[in-house]
């Protein structure tokens, strides 16, 4: 944690003290623009309008000392849109159009390779051609494909050939739906497919050494691990230690994210600051050796082994990369801005790959830094603890205080929930998660030396049951999660306003700073209203899905109405707990495969029953017919008339699901 502490100093953001923060901001700028907007002759519209409108700006307000500032940032903005122009990865490469249909093949090179779930294997490729009757074209285009395999023999670096459909990736429209599509367009894909044991050949690898040695060095730690660990003790310890979490299952990933540890599992700056610092620990004990140019050199040279190792993620290279720039700047005595660093750091990533930047890992993690870098100093001041090792806690409170003080806007807007004892989970796990990373990198080291490798094994085993057990119980205390929040881009833009503000604004007069908190606490209000809204919520829901399924929500209480069997109930919950998340309450699954239901309250009376063709589902005064059957012309009076995803909307007055969820209140 002191690795952090030491950056952290009063900074004042200036043009010639921090250049890199208004120049990788305007990049970013430039990026967005370039991947969401419009071709380049109206981008060059754009920016030339935007370069006038700022000269006549300076002409007229004659504060000529913003000219370096302002015309940096204009330049830098046009290099971002046009970088992405160039590059032609708006969304996806060249071959946009191309049709991927039955009777075509194409040869995939596999980048990368998830968790194989049931018989079905995950895997990200890129098409290099496609063969379209005798007709062979040279792709460049990523898609995602789920493989069916008996074994796990698929590995990066293999050359597939294939012969399946790729359709286009769609959401399905439900609420509180994950945005598939948006999340795939922003990693350069657009097309998925589903492929059989049958329709693809293995033609070879051609995977280059350095992913050879990578691959082989992560799979070898992994076996350590494997030998003497295993159930969910194993997955997070290859979560935390190796960045690999395709051992956890989803009732330990649920329990990390509503406890507010999810950053724990995700290899990131707080992995790279612990290890950096336990390793400059280490060479102390060879000062008469080292000097400590060298020693800061062998650990730096050790962490980006360790970031390769790790799998070269977003949030990985931006903390490897800062504290790489940190150490060498420390090293040449050379005055360092820490902000000035972490943009710089943005900066370089975005140069590499500009898509990082719609990266929601890579977002919240510079998010998180720049809060500790603001907020830090302010919060750990305002409550001085005599206590060494209280003030030690206190102090690592404070840094998750500053964090999430920036990233909650973020967090609210893309996962709709916010764990209330965050606090508590941060306190529990300040200490066993650099105990876990220490006693890791000992076994690996070690693991070889009899007594020393079981003696580590021991320890990191109650570290780690300590761990699995603390978030479990932060998740089962009541009122762990809130959920229901939705909050839409304008909020959340006057969110950080706000937020910026009251670090711009920190020493002005009090009138300026009880605006701030006025609009804040009307912010506030506003949010906790629409949560409200969506917690007393009284309204059925049908879903966009390939077997009837729809929930009536009323008060604190969902129920569930599915037309299928237990085997269909994981696929089922997994959409319904994302509407929960947008719309609070208890979830009760009722089957309506095999019966008809009859409920009958105080305030709900629900009637549902099985027709030739369809469905008649009465909910109080209002009534609803779902088609199943496109030769089913039945109408029922008074009804609102449903047609399964399948069918075509017949007219006007029909709701088709293919659309998405459709929602009425009553």
């Amino acid at each position: 944690m002191s690795i952090y502490l030491n950056l952290i100093d009063p900074i004042k953001i200036n043009f010639h003290t921090a250049p890199f923060v208004s120049i990788c901001i305007s990049f970013c700028f430039g990026v967005f623009s370039g991947f969401n907007l419009l071709s380049f002759n109206q981008n060059l519209i754009i920016l030339v309008f935007t370069f006038l409108f700022s000269i006549f700006a300076f002409t007229l307000l004659k504060n000529y000392k913003l000219i370096p500032f302002i015309s940096t940032s204009l330049i830098f903005f046009t290099l971002g849109t046009l970088y992405v122009s160039e590059q032609n990865i708006v969304g996806v490469r060249s071959n946009f159009n191309l049709s991927y249909t039955i009777g075509n093949s194409y040869i995939i090179n596999v980048i990368e390779v998830g968790k194989k779930q049931n018989a079905w294997k995950k895997v990200i490729g890129t098409i290099s051609h496609l063969k379209k009757g005798k007709t062979i074209i040279e792709c460049d285009e990523d898609i995602v494909l789920f493989i069916q395999t008996k074994d796990d023999t698929i590995q990066i670096g293999d050359r597939l050939t294939l012969n399946s459909e790729l359709n286009q990736i769609k959401n399905k429209g439900n609420p509180g739906e994950f945005d598939s599509e948006y999340f795939w367009k922003n990693k350069g894909i657009s097309k998925i497919g589903f492929v059989s044991n049958q329709t693809y050949i293995k033609l070879g690898n051609s995977i280059t050494w350095f992913e050879k040695w990578s691959n082989k060095s992560r799979d070898y730690l992994g076996n350590i691990l494997s030998k003497h660990f295993k159930g969910q003790e194993l997955a997070v310890a290859q979560a935390l230690i190796l960045g690999d979490r395709s051992f956890l299952d989803s009732e330990t990933t649920s329990a990390f994210g509503n406890s507010g540890a999810m950053h724990v599992l995700a290899v990131s700056g707080l992995h790279i600051g612990i290890i950096l610092q336990l390793i400059l620990y280490l060479l102390k004990g060879f000062s008469k050796v080292l000097t400590r140019k060298r020693a800061l050199f062998v650990a730096l040279l050790f962490i980006w082994i360790y970031t390769i190792i790790s799998g070269l993620s977003a949030s990985v290279l931006r903390a490897t990369f800062m504290f790489s720039v940190l150490a060498i700047s420390q090293m040449y005595g050379k005055n360092y801005n820490p902000l000035n660093g972490l943009f710089f750091t943005g900066f370089v990533l975005l140069l590499i790959n500009p898509l990082f930047l719609f990266d929601i890992g890579f977002q919240l993690s510079f998010l998180a830094m720049i809060g500790i870098f603001w907020f830090y100093k302010p919060i750990s001041k305002s409550w001085y603890v005599k206590n060494k090792w209280l003030r030690k806690i206190w102090e690592g409170t404070a840094v998750g205080l500053a964090a999430q003080l920036l990233t909650v806007p973020l967090t609210l807007y893309y996962f709709h929930q916010f764990p209330n004892y965050f606090i508590l989970t941060n306190i529990g796990l300040m200490l066993s998660t650099g105990l876990i990373l220490g006693f890791g990198m000992f076994i690996f080291g070690f693991y070889w030396v009899k007594f020393i490798g079981k003696f580590s094994v021991f320890l990191l085993t109650i570290v780690l049951t300590f761990t699995l057990y603390f978030v479990q119980f932060i998740d089962g205390l009541p009122g762990s999660i809130a959920t229901g929040f939705v909050l839409n881009w304008q909020i959340v833009i006057v969110s950080y306003l706000i937020i910026i503000s009251f670090y711009l604004f920190k020493n002005s007069s009090s009138k300026i700073k009880i605006s701030l908190f006025i609009v804040s606490f009307i912010l506030t209000s506003i949010v906790i209203f629409q949560r409200f809204n969506q917690l007393n919520t009284n309204e059925i829901c049908f879903f966009n899905h390939s077997k009837l399924t729809f929930t009536i929500k009323q008060g604190n209480q969902i129920y569930c109405f599915y037309d299928g069997d237990s085997t269909d109930l994981k696929k089922i919950d997994f959409f319904i707990k994302s509407y929960q998340k947008i719309y609070p309450g208890k979830i009760n699954y009722l089957t309506i495969k095999e019966k008809d239901w009859k409920i009958k309250s105080n305030t709900l009376n629900v009637e549902i029953k099985k027709l030739k063709m369809g469905r008649f589902i009465k909910l109080n005064d209002t009534s609803f017919y779902v088609k199943r059957n496109e030769k089913d012309t039945a109408i029922i009076d008074g009804s609102k008339t449903l047609l399964m995803p399948w069918l075509e909307n017949g007219n006007s007055s029909e709701y088709s699901l293919n659309k998405g969820g459709i929602q009425f209140l009553f």
